[in-house]
């Protein structure tokens, strides 16, 4: 995913994610730069055969990298577990 990035303005972009499983799913969304970006919701359980919404926002940069490079990553950890499991 690429966006363009305002300098002075949050950035934010938004993953519908599908359980197409009959199980129940636990997920969690790491980054490698947690202070620059923030995940809504970042851990949570997703019922069987439906979709949950992940909101990725960028922290309002002041001024752009010097070497132009993006270096962050994003994993999203998935584990099936059982019904009635909480984050």
């Amino acid at each position: 995913m690429r966006r363009e990035v305002e300098l002075k303005k949050q950035s934010s972009c938004f993953m519908q994610l599908t359980n197409k499983t009959d199980e129940y799913v636990a997920l969690k969304v790491k980054t490698t730069n947690p202070k620059k970006y923030c995940v809504r919701s970042n851990t949570r359980i997703v019922l069987p055969r439906s979709t949950c919404d992940v909101t990725v926002t960028m922290q309002a940069q002041k001024e752009a990298p010097s070497d132009m490079q993006r270096n962050d990553k994003f994993l999203l950890q998935s584990v099936i577990t059982e019904h009635g499991a909480t984050t």
